[in-house]
């Protein structure tokens, strides 16, 4: 209990600390220096997850940082255990980023502002027609060299078992051309309950596999990709234990 106190009490302070240079980033936004923005903003954001991170006395074990291009956008694909898992892949996979993340997030103040700097997309999976716009707009980024993070699972697991992958998030890929990267989380579920009310020091492992190329997927062979990405991830997960 006092950890889980002392993790929201220091991690909302920390976030009020960023609003200066939140209010900067989006500063430079708006007068157009566009590059002075993504360098304040993924520094600032990275930090913020690794601080939300250690504040939970976990530790961190990742490997496969090497597969992660230098150059161009990707689509880090990854099953989706806890809330740690975004503060994993944003705080210690250092390439800008944003994330295809569900419409509740917006609700968490200074974060959702964040999140909306780091160029993240909103799903309303209760609306067909807004998440289509949502995915396309996340498209656009990928081609334009931005990466983003989609969790195929769509909800939380909590647990090492991992939900069907559904296919809508494949389309962000075909549409796009850019590479898949897919990582394998492990342990998140016990550093941060589903419902917020727990927060518990443990060791998170990310194993991060080497990028695939689905310029030649034909569509009727999708299914099967999937099928065998979501095994891959899960042969990671059951290598860490």
């Amino acid at each position: 209990m006092l950890r889980t106190i002392l993790w929201y009490s220091c991690g909302w302070s920390f976030l009020v600390i960023t609003y200066p240079m939140l209010w900067l980033a989006t500063y430079y936004k708006h007068i157009g220096k566009k590059d002075k923005n993504r360098i304040l903003v993924d520094r600032m954001t990275g930090r913020i997850c690794r601080v939300l991170f250690y504040l939970t006395g976990s530790k961190i074990k990742i490997t496969g940082l090497e597969n992660v291009p230098e150059h161009g956008a990707v689509l880090f694909v990854s099953n989706h255990q806890g809330h740690a898992d975004s503060l994993v892949i944003h705080g210690f996979i250092n390439k800008p980023k944003g994330f295809v993340s569900v419409l509740e997030a917006l609700k968490l103040p200074i974060i959702n502002q964040w999140m909306e700097q780091m160029a993240c997309v909103f799903i309303n999976r209760e609306d067909a027609r807004q998440s289509t716009l949502c995915f396309n707009k996340a498209v656009d980024y990928l081609i334009n060299g931005h990466s983003m993070v989609v969790f195929p699972e769509g909800r939380l697991s909590d647990g090492e078992e991992a939900n069907d992958f559904k296919k809508g998030w494949l389309k962000l890929a075909t549409k796009s051309g850019v590479p898949i990267v897919p990582i394998s989380m492990n342990g998140s579920y016990k550093v941060l309950a589903k419902n917020g009310s727990r927060v518990k020091a443990d060791t998170i492992t990310c194993v991060i596999s080497k990028p695939i190329s689905i310029n030649h997927l034909k569509k009727a062979d999708e299914a099967e990709f999937i099928q065998k990405l979501r095994d891959t991830i899960l042969e990671n997960i059951a290598s860490t234990l």
